[in-house]
């Protein structure tokens, strides 16, 4: 089979996961706004910072809820608290009616080291995982994200995944 006849026959037999189909990255970023992994963003400062009329002196813990700002309708809408793709369409940065509302990863010159890592394995890990199965949540499923350290769900994320 030549090059050609190899493409026609991979295309007939495999779903086409094209950007129109499938938009991967978009559904990441609005599944880590709803269900950031980490849910404070916390930092010390070095030197005195003035916001507004508030002092802050050196060596203050400051921490930045990260899912109260991800879940702000200020920021995301009357829609905040769903889930909807859709609001990444045209990129992170007109996700939200602020520019930097949307900080998985953190922001600026201390942003995570790691995020196209973490972004390009998961992608790569779903499209493993969709090329062979199809899943749907299990009706046992009961939706309670619990914070801890991290963001997990409290009675697990049962899944039933079917072989295509």
């Amino acid at each position: 089979m030549n090059g050609e006849q190899w493409f026609k026959v991979r295309k007939i037999a495999t779903p086409a996961f094209h950007h129109d189909k499938l938009k991967v990255s978009q559904i990441l970023y609005e599944v880590l706004r709803l269900y950031s992994p980490a849910p404070l963003l916390t930092r010390a400062n070095v030197k005195e910072i003035k916001l507004g009329e508030i002092v802050i002196p050196p060596g203050v813990l400051l921490s930045l809820p990260i899912m109260l700002v991800h879940h702000d309708h200020e920021y995301w809408g009357d829609d905040a608290k769903k889930f909807n793709p859709d609001r990444f369409s045209e990129g992170v940065s007109k996700a939200s009616k602020n520019q930097v509302s949307f900080f998985s990863f953190g922001w600026g010159p201390r942003i995570c080291l790691g995020q196209n890592f973490a972004l390009l394995e998961s992608k790569l890990a779903l499209a493993m995982i969709l090329q062979k199965f199809t899943f749907q949540l299990s009706p046992t499923y009961m939706h309670a994200p619990t914070r801890g350290v991290t963001v997990y769900p409290q009675h697990g994320a049962n899944i039933i995944l079917h072989k295509i």
